[in-house]
């Protein structure tokens, strides 16, 4: 190989490292943001259920009085 060539072939060698390492950490960073997503899905849930009763509990004691 020439010169040209094997500078070339370590150029895009070590641009397709440094590629795979940002892709590596751009995964990282979209699993915990799926994790959190979820959880924040969760509180969102138990914050409409409670809105639910509380909901059905105003209606329950507005039809009893």
């Amino acid at each position: 190989m020439s010169d040209d060539t094997t500078a070339l072939v370590l150029a895009l060698a070590t641009e397709n490292a440094e590629l795979r390492a940002e892709l590596a950490e751009a995964r990282e960073l979209l699993i915990e943001a799926a994790v959190d997503a979820s959880e924040m899905h969760a509180e969102v849930e138990a914050l409409r259920m409670q809105i639910a009763n509380l909901l059905i509990d105003r209606v329950g004691s507005t039809t009893q009085a």
